[in-house]
Order: structure tokens, then sequence, then C-alpha cells
């Protein structure tokens, strides 16, 4: 029988049977046609590939995660994550979404064609993450824009994506998010609906549930983790939730299938250090879970989650999207990674192409920073008294998530100007990009901005213009280099740029490689932290204080919002 290639002498993991097996694995129109004993069989193969010993493993798969994140298009992602063994990905492009709308994700869905990995997409949800009385963003996804989405002849949407409004579904309360859940169950009932329910537990977790919405993606507690797994929830596991207690209860409960791991938010600079789902499957073993089981949450378990018949395994019939280790190791040594039958990066040749310049996508997605230049009076606070103490609610930030605390600060008043800077708070501004006249201002305290100034297009989940620092003349400074670049991110100090990274693609996305994209990150990472600004991530951790849907006390182009009732309060007490 002629095939079109032939591995031989290969450690393959057999998912199914959790059990390793020397094997020879017969390839023919990019699927696998035969795992076994090969000498018997008459094969003809074009190709003939000896792994001498080493492991074989099915290709990666990430079923929840965002490529904006990155800042890098879909296919310079691509290339970045081949590397780590990623074969699959399905993206939720709701950030690419809340500036552009459904243009916006057809324009990341075409700029993945020709890409090294499958790029598969989940229908926002959630845009914006709340209404129009609480942020603006430049697009909108509605019943109408799913039902386009749905029906588009690509085929590349295999879910609706993360449903983030779970305070009304926990309600029961006819609201949008509830009409979407609803149509997906009666029309798509094969379909998963992915969900987002930070912290709740017990009868508020059955609601949840009972609305249809059965996958959280969230930080997970040892509590709360064994909440979700005993009610049928499928439990995606992102790095923060890979600790040393969560890993002992999957292991001790046996209930390999019911989890998946995800990368969700993956900086570039971390990506090319660190790794993608390879990074999670050796922190998870570190942490206690067994390899094999480690192995199974990156391919067959969010398979089937996602309803991916094709793939997650070494087995007949399935795609040929293989993972070779020289040698079987929790380390993860990758020497090769195949998809749909072809070698598509070799650490030998270190061939996942990475070209300079991605110009995917279309002239519109350039100009999407509609504000003019940003002048003082924007950064103006006029307290209510003359003098004295005025009572300010406030974001206390922390190094540890994205998390914020209400808390309530008396800042000096000398002649009617707030002292805010003498009372160690930092100054954060949210500038509506898309054309509109509404801003906001507030006050963080915590891990704050010393001597500088942050500005950034890029802010969960509206992406309208974030500036956040100690002094206005910086916070101008930095403000105006974003306007004028089309979008961006940058820290400014003195009046001088420390760093910067241009984000031309929708305020989002940089048209480089991997590599020299993570290098600017990188830079302003570490100007955040020189300036004061703690956090295991600090891009990240900076720019979702203007998400509505995070605890506790957000920010919006509309103001400060109490994300727990979900309404506009007052700076001034």
């Amino acid at each position: 029988m002629k095939i079109d290639c032939l591995l031989t002498d290969g450690e393959v993991f057999n998912v199914y049977l959790k059990k390793w097996i020397t094997a020879d694995v017969a390839i023919r129109d990019g699927k696998i046609l035969f795992v076994g004993n090969a000498s018997s069989i008459d094969f003809e193969p074009v190709k003939r590939i000896s792994c001498r010993g080493g492991a074989l493993i099915p290709g990666f798969i990430d079923i929840h995660m965002h490529i904006e994140s990155s800042f890098l298009t879909p296919l310079n992602f691509a290339r970045a994550v081949v590397a780590h063994g990623t074969t699959t990905i399905v993206s939720e492009p709701h950030e690419m979404a809340n500036v552009l709308g459904v243009e916006g994700i057809k324009g990341m869905i075409d700029a993945g064609k020709g890409a090294p990995i499958d790029v598969f997409y989940g229908i926002p949800s959630s845009v914006p993450s709340t209404n129009n009385e609480l942020e603006s963003t430049g697009g909108e996804i509605g019943l109408k824009e799913i039902k386009t989405l749905l029906s588009d002849e690509q085929k590349r949407m295999v879910c609706l994506g993360e449903v983030m409004n779970y305070t009304d579904l926990m309600q029961l309360r006819e609201c949008r998010a509830m009409d979407f859940v609803r149509y997906m169950r009666e029309h798509y009932p094969f379909l998963a609906v992915e969900g987002h329910v930070p912290s709740i537990k017990g009868f508020e977790l059955s609601k949840v549930l009972f609305t249809g919405v059965d996958s959280d993606h969230c930080m997970q507690s040892p509590e709360g983790l064994e909440d979700r797994l005993g009610m049928g929830m499928f439990v995606e596991l992102q790095e923060s939730s890979i600790t040393e207690e969560t890993m002992a209860i999957l292991g001790n409960l046996g209930c390999d299938g019911r989890f998946s791991l995800v990368t969700d938010d993956v900086p570039p600079d971390k990506l090319m250090k660190a790794g993608h789902l390879d990074l999670l499957i050796r922190l998870s073993v570190e942490r206690g879970l067994p390899f094999e089981s480690a192995i199974i949450a990156a391919t067959l378990s969010p398979a089937d989650r996602m309803g991916f018949r094709d793939r997650g395994a070494i087995a007949p019939g399935k795609i040929a999207d293989i993972v070779f280790l020289n040698k079987r190791s929790e380390d993860l040594p990758i020497a090769w990674v195949m998809k749909k039958g072809e070698i598509v990066y070799s650490l030998a040749s270190n061939s996942s192409e990475q070209d300079s310049l991605d110009k995917s996508f279309s002239d519109k997605f350039y100009k999407t920073v509609n504000t003019p230049p940003i002048e003082e009076k924007l950064f103006l606070l006029v307290p209510p008294i003359k003098e004295g103490y005025q009572r300010c609610r406030v974001m206390e930030k922390n190094s540890a998530n994205t998390s914020t605390k209400e808390i309530f600060v008396d800042v000096p008043v000398r002649e009617g100007d707030l002292m805010w800077n003498e009372a160690g708070l930092n100054m954060v501004v949210v500038i509506n990009r898309y054309g509109g006249d509404s801003y906001a201002t507030g006050l963080v305290s915590g891990t704050v901005i010393k001597n500088g100034a942050f500005a950034s297009s890029y802010a969960h989940d509206h992406h309208n213009l974030l500036i956040i620092g100690d002094n206005v003349r910086d916070m101008m400074e930095a403000a105006n280099w974003v306007v004028k670049s089309q979008g961006g991110m940058v820290l400014v100090s003195n009046g001088d740029i420390e760093a910067c990274l241009h984000l031309p693609i929708g305020g989002l996305l940089s048209e480089n490689c991997v590599q020299e994209v993570a290098q600017a990150s990188a830079a302003i990472k570490d100007a955040l932290i020189n300036h004061g600004f703690k956090s295991t991530n600090p891009i990240m951790s900076i720019c979702t204080i203007t998400l509505p849907v995070s605890p506790a006390l957000k920010i919006t182009d509309k103001g400060l919002v109490d994300t727990l009732k979900l309404q506009i309060v007052p700076l001034f007490v």
C-alpha cells in the first residue's frame, strides 16, 4: 500500500489507554492510517522517518485563548506557537470585535489563512462586555451578528465564546447573554458554550449551569474546582490555576477528560522565553499532575470539548498532528512538529518561518484611533470643596492579579486643587477613541506608577484610550503619542519616551514577528516595573483596570464602574 510517510520505532502515547506503546505510524493524505507494528505490512512510503525510540504525542490544542493578547497577527502567532507543539487553537477575538465588530472578526479569520496550524474561533458573546451605558466600543455583537458568523461559509466558528455577564445569568433574568445562550442551545445544541464564572459556587454556580453555560476558565480555588467538576462543568485551567492543591484534586478524583489546559492570555516575551501549552504541561507535572494526564489535558480532552472528532490522538482516522520528542521526558524536548502529515517545525533547521512584517489586514484596521489631540483640560479634577480633605472612591491595585478593590481615601484640597499626587495616588483617564466625546477620570492606589505615565490603546475589553500616571505632563505626552501612532502603548518619564510598542492594527496588533514584538513588550514591562508598578504580568494587570466585568471597581470612558452592581459610581463621595 502506498503511503506518504512512515514513522518507525517511536514510543507512541495512546491517549485512550493512557499508556505508551512502541509502534510505527503510517500516514496517508494527511491522516493517520495505522499505528502498530508495520513490519508485516507491505507499505510503500514516499518518506520514512526513524524515531529511534523518541516519543510521539498528539499535537497540542488550546481551546481558550485570545490571539490579540500576544499583540501578534494570527499568522505570526501561529508561526510562534507551532514551535511549542501547538497545532490547533480556538481564539476568541472579542478584543478586535470591540474595535470593529463583525468586520474585525472576519479580518482576523482572513489574516490566519496560510498559517502552519489550524486557527478556529469562538463567537464573541460579550461585545461590549457589559452594555453601552457602562462603556463605549467601536463594534457590537448581537444575535443578528451571531447568526451571520455561524452561517459564514468559512466555518471557522466552533463555539460561543466566554459569556462574561455571569451576574445576570445567576439571576436567571432576561438579558442579552441569556438570549445568546438560549439561541445556541436551541439551534446549535452540539456546539460548546464557554463561560466566565469567577469565584461562585453552590446554588449560584448551579444557576449558571442551568442556563446552558457549562465551562469555566477563571482562576480556580480548590473548593471551587471540586464544585465545578462535581456539577459536570468542564474546567479550563490557565496558569494561575495550576497549583499543588488543584493538581492534587485532579489526581485524586481521576477525572481526565473533564478538564483541559488553556493559555487565555500570553504576552509575546513570555511566549518566546517560556512557551505556550508546553509550558503548562511542564508546570502541571511539576506541581503534581501525572505526565500522562497532563498530555491528555492538552490533546484529547480539549478536542472532545470542542467536538473535534478528527484530532487529539495518534490513532487511525485522525489528522496527523504529531509532536516528536527526542526522548520521553516531562521536560518536553520537542524535536519536530507535524501538521497534517507535513513537518512544519524542526528544531534542527528552526524551520518555523518568521516574516518581519505581516500585511494581512485592510486599510480600515489602521485607522481606529479617532481621537483629536489630547488637551490638558481632560486631566482636571475639580473637587466639590475649596479647602480641606475630599473623600474619594479609589481603585486599589494589587500585584497578584487583575482584580481591584474599592477603597476610600481622604485627599487634601488646596485652593480648589485636589492634591492626588501628594496622597501617593495615580490619576487614570479613559478617553473614547471611536469618535465620541466621552471620557472619565479616576484615582488608583496600591501598586502605582512613580515619576512617569503609561498610555495604551489596548485596554480590556472596550480598548478605549487608557492613560495612567503620577503627573499630567507625562500623561499628556503619552496619550498624544498613542493618538499620533494610531495605536500602541508607551511609557513616558520626564517628557521622554522610555519604552514603546507600536500597535497599528486595530490599536491592538503589531505587524512584526514575535521576536521584535517580544523585545518591545519586554521593554514596556521592565519600564513599568522600574517605575514602581509591581506585578507578575504588568501589562495585563494595568490594561485590565478598564475591564468592567472583573472585580471590583474599574473605569471606562463612561465613569467608575462598580462591577458587582454593574452601575456607574461617583469619584467624589
